[in-house]
């Protein structure tokens, strides 16, 4: 049976206090109360049950119950928080779609800056990883890349679907070169089809380890030549723009492309 206690813990997952919690349970157990009774009920001082109440208010959990003696508190049924949890969940979504606009926007800003032939970008941290991978997204053509497979462990689940869906949405392609490990294998084969699968089977190539030794993931796109090392204990990478680096790196890929076999091969 489950307790008055784990109920006011879950009642704090939605934004309520512990006071608050216990306010809200004990009008739920004992009906309309006055302020005081409220207090002397839970022994919450009778200032921080005025605090705790506005709170309440504010999430439509309870009611002001006047009459020509008494002020009286009402509890309204939880399920009430559905509606703040809908509107909040609406704002959400607004904010995503206002996102990408303001991205689009900003990225077709007239660049008036002059920056040097090469430019280095470090990366460290979970977030800035993420970022790394975010900004594959800004390719005009092919993403050619190095993979070790495996990302969405490192970077999260949650943000990966919505890399690959962005990159659905965007129509990237790319063309990835792997080691045909028994990870790599097993993931292919679990992935493919799923919301984790960014690359297409037609467009996955092996080279053995000793013919070519991938480690973590390597992005080639438009001037851009990227490199993320993951694992669990951290998460760092560069990305060096410049056209004529990108442009050797691209022409090693196509190259090593050439004599690679098709991934179908092992998938059978």
């Amino acid at each position: 049976m489950v307790s008055t206690k784990d109920i006011a813990k879950g009642l704090e997952k939605f934004g309520l206090t512990k006071d608050q919690a216990l306010i809200y349970l004990t009008l739920v157990q004992y009906g309309e109360l006055r302020i005081q009774d409220i207090s002397n009920s839970t022994n919450i001082p009778r200032s921080s049950v005025y605090e705790s109440l506005k709170n309440l208010y504010g999430l439509g959990l309870v009611e002001k119950i006047i009459d020509h003696k008494f002020i009286r508190i009402k509890a309204y049924p939880i399920g009430s928080l559905r509606h703040n949890l809908n509107e909040k969940s609406l704002r959400l979504q607004t904010l995503m779609n206002e996102l990408n606009d303001l991205e689009k926007s900003i990225s077709n800003l007239p660049d008036t800056t002059s920056l040097p032939s090469t430019t280095v970008r470090y990366y460290k941290g979970l977030s800035a990883g993420r970022q790394l991978f975010w900004n594959t997204l800004n390719a005009k053509s092919t993403v050619y890349v190095y993979s070790s497979y495996g990302r969405s462990k490192f970077v999260g689940k949650k943000f990966y679907k919505d890399f690959v869906s962005e990159s659905i949405d965007r129509e990237i392609k790319e063309m990835v070169l792997i080691n045909p490990t028994d990870k790599a294998i097993r993931l292919i084969k679990r992935d493919t089809g799923s919301p984790l699968a960014r690359t297409k089977i037609k467009d996955l190539r092996y080279l053995s380890e000793e013919n070519l030794l991938i480690k973590g993931e390597t992005f080639i796109y438009n001037n851009i030549f990227a490199q993320i090392n993951l694992s669990v204990g951290e998460i760092n990478g560069f990305e060096v723009e410049s056209n004529g680096f990108s442009e050797m790196q691209r022409s090693i890929f196509k190259t090593l492309w050439q004599n690679a076999k098709p991934i179908s091969l092992l998938l059978s």
